[in-house]
């Protein structure tokens, strides 16, 4: 087998093992506030659904989350926020604030173009490593 005929069939294996191979960047949004850690995506889902009416038990229980863990994040929140997120009825109810239906809202918007620009960085990447591959 000639050079050039081998150099071929080298780089159509590796390309074939390539083309099984994805790559991907990813990443995941956490807002801190003066150092401490503020939102992120599990106290926003927490947060998205005691804004729907869950109780605290199963807003933790539907995010497999427990309730210790969950009221510990809703006074996280409370500490590190302007203004209080959420309010605490009781042991079971607590109530997204306005404020705390904005942030979330906020939050979301800003996890949309996260993932837009995730979306560029992962083409940018693709056609930087086709470049090096060929």
């Amino acid at each position: 087998m000639n050079k050039f005929i081998l150099r071929n069939y080298m780089i159509y294996s590796y390309m074939q093992k390539q083309e099984n191979t994805e790559y991907k960047i990813g990443g995941q949004i956490w807002v801190q506030k003066n150092a401490e850690n503020f939102m992120g995506p599990g106290r926003v889902a927490l947060l998205e659904k005691l804004s729907e009416g869950c109780s605290i038990s199963r807003a933790a229980e539907s995010l497999g989350m427990d309730y210790t863990t969950a009221v510990k994040n809703i006074i996280a929140i409370n500490k590190v926020a302007d203004k209080p997120l959420v309010i605490n009825h009781n042991d079971e109810h607590f109530e997204v604030t306005r404020y705390g239906n904005e942030i979330i809202k906020v939050y979301l918007q800003l996890k949309e173009e996260h993932t837009v620009f995730l979306e560029k960085l992962n083409k940018t990447f693709e056609e930087k490593l086709t470049k090096i591959i060929l």
